[in-house]
Formats: structure tokens, C-alpha cells, sequence
């Protein structure tokens, strides 16, 4: 039986579990737009935030680092396209590339937005159960003309579910690469591909096998959905949450 990554719903009674979906998808929503003006201030007073619910919802921030560490590889690649791409008071000079200081402040602030919306999004998959994502997507789309929102909650239930069967999946061929010692292979691409395509293969194969069990279920877009009226906690949450966003935006 394959371990379970961070990357699904952990049972809880934090305030983040027992918040409604619907308002635990705006204020994701909010916090990831107010990010594009925030300035290091807002940033730090969000990672304390972040930190203090991680805390509260009991989810092991190491495990989470252990898990990001490819994306943190990527911020890494962004800081210095970042550093060296940006003009500005030269910091240090090399053969063909000036670092800059602004260079230097850009990259640190761009790599600790996309880390911090990436936290965001790993705190809400951890603390809200599938079905409710799914019922939270079809009510707020509900509204918006044009737009199949039955169908939509269905992709995004689905892909909520694939994301912890993804890593699961790319462990298990991890591990499987490592017995045949194909990470000392020189050649990157060969590791790449030795990765990517049993990866994509079961993933595929998985999502078939979803869809026949779907079909001889009988699915169909037009089952009933259990509607969830909003509490007073949920409404205050959302608007100290609103003025959190206020806040991240002026300091």
C-alpha cells in the first residue's frame, strides 16, 4: 500500500477544518491577489500567519519542505534568472553578467510570492475535504453565466484527488530508478524520461480506470447537491481575512 503524502486532507478541529469551503476558496483567492503588490513587511507578517495556521492545523512543516523541495529548485532557477536579469547598482561583477541589488531584492520577492501562494493552496488542500471543494466550486459558479458548473466541480474535485496520486506515484518510480541505479546515468534526459513517461502512463491509466468506475456507477452532472448554510464564524473569518488583505497591501 502506498504512503500517503502531505498533499491530501488530514483530519482535524482546527479553525481552518471547520471553516466553510466557500470562504476558505475566496480568502485563498484574496490573499494570492493581494500578494502581487505585497512588500517585504507583508510578506513576512504573511509567513507568521501561514506558520501559526500550519501550527493550528497540525501539519507537520517539515514533511512539507521534504515535499517541496523540487519546487524550492525551481525558485532558485526564478532568483537567479531574477538576478540577472534586472538592471540596476551593480553588486557584483563577473565575465558577461552584472548582479545587481535590485536584482537581488526582485528575485528574493518574487521567490517568497510563489512561495507563499504555494502555501496557501497546500493549506487549504490539507484542511478541506474533496466533496466539499466540489460543492464550494458548483455554488460559486453557480451564478456566473455560461459556464457549466457541475462539470467544473467535477474537474476540480478530480484533480484535487490526482494531486496526492501523482506524488505517490512518482515515489514509487523514484524508488524503483534508484534499485536499477539509473540516477547515476549521466545523460539528464534519459533520467527524464525514464521519470516522466511510467509517470504519465500510470496516471493516465488511472484516470481511465476512474472514468469506467464513474460509468458503471452511473454518474451523471445532474446529481443533487447537499447546499451548506454559512455560519457566523465563517462570515467573520472572512472579514478579518478581508482585512488582513487590507493590511498586507499598505505596510
Amino acid at each position: 500500500m502506498a504512503a500517503l503524502t502531505p498533499f491530501h486532507y488530514r483530519h482535524g478541529n482546527s479553525l481552518l477544518h471547520d471553516l466553510d469551503a466557500r470562504f476558505k476558496i475566496v480568502l485563498m483567492v484574496m490573499f494570492s491577489l493581494s500578494l502581487i503588490h505585497t512588500s517585504f513587511p507583508g510578506l513576512f507578517s504573511l509567513t507568521l500567519l501561514l506558520a501559526l495556521l500550519f501550527h493550528r492545523a497540525q501539519i507537520p512543516i517539515t514533511s512539507v519542505i521534504i515535499e517541496l523541495r523540487y519546487f524550492f529548485v525551481l525558485l532558485l532557477v526564478v532568483f537567479f534568472l531574477r538576478l540577472i536579469s534586472t538592471e540596476g547598482d551593480p553588486l557584483v561583477r563577473i565575465p558577461w553578467v552584472t548582479l545587481s541589488k535590485q536584482g537581488l531584492r526582485e528575485g528574493t520577492q518574487v521567490c517568497w510570492r510563489l512561495l507563499m501562494v504555494v502555501l496557501l493552496g497546500f493549506l487549504f488542500i490539507s484542511t478541506t475535504r474533496i466533496s466539499a471543494i466540489k460543492m464550494s466550486v458548483q455554488q460559486l459558479l453557480a451564478p456566473v453565466p455560461l459556464i457549466p458548473e457541475k462539470r467544473m466541480a467535477t474537474m476540480m474535485g478530480l484533480i484535487v484527488r490526482f494531486i496526492p496520486v501523482i506524488f505517490q506515484k512518482t515515489h514509487a518510480i523514484s524508488d524503483a530508478q534508484k534499485a536499477r541505479c539509473i540516477e547515476r546515468r549521466k545523460n539528464p534526459l534519459y533520467r527524464l524520461k525514464a521519470l516522466v513517461m511510467p509517470l504519465m502512463r500510470g496516471v493516465f491509466q488511472d484516470a481511465d480506470k476512474l472514468a469506467m468506475a464513474m460509468v458503471a456507477r452511473c454518474y451523471h452532472e445532474n446529481q443533487p447537491v447537499e447546499t451548506q448554510a454559512a455560519q457566523k464564524s465563517d462570515w467573520l473569518v472572512l472579514i478579518c481575512g478581508c482585512l488582513c488583505c487590507l493590511i498586507l497591501l499598505f505596510i
